[in-house]
């Protein structure tokens, strides 16, 4: 089975994990056309204001792990 997912960030990330948890055997494609395929985007205000520091610490699942 080919699972195509558009678009990254919480949503396709959680749409990934769950085809996984459903199947371990499926290829699961995941389309984003940002920098990062999952971070938390409920904190961009946080960092746009100042109170988180580094953007790094918004990021939730970093290319690496998910490939």
């Amino acid at each position: 089975m080919k699972i195509v997912i558009v678009g990254g960030v919480a949503g396709g990330a959680s749409a990934a994990a769950r085809a996984r948890r459903l199947s371990e055997s499926a290829e699961i494609i995941l389309f984003e056309r940002g920098p990062e395929p999952s971070f938390a985007n409920c904190g961009l205000p946080y960092y746009i204001g100042g109170v988180i520091a580094d953007r790094r610490r918004l990021l939730v699942a970093p290319k690496a792990r998910l490939v």
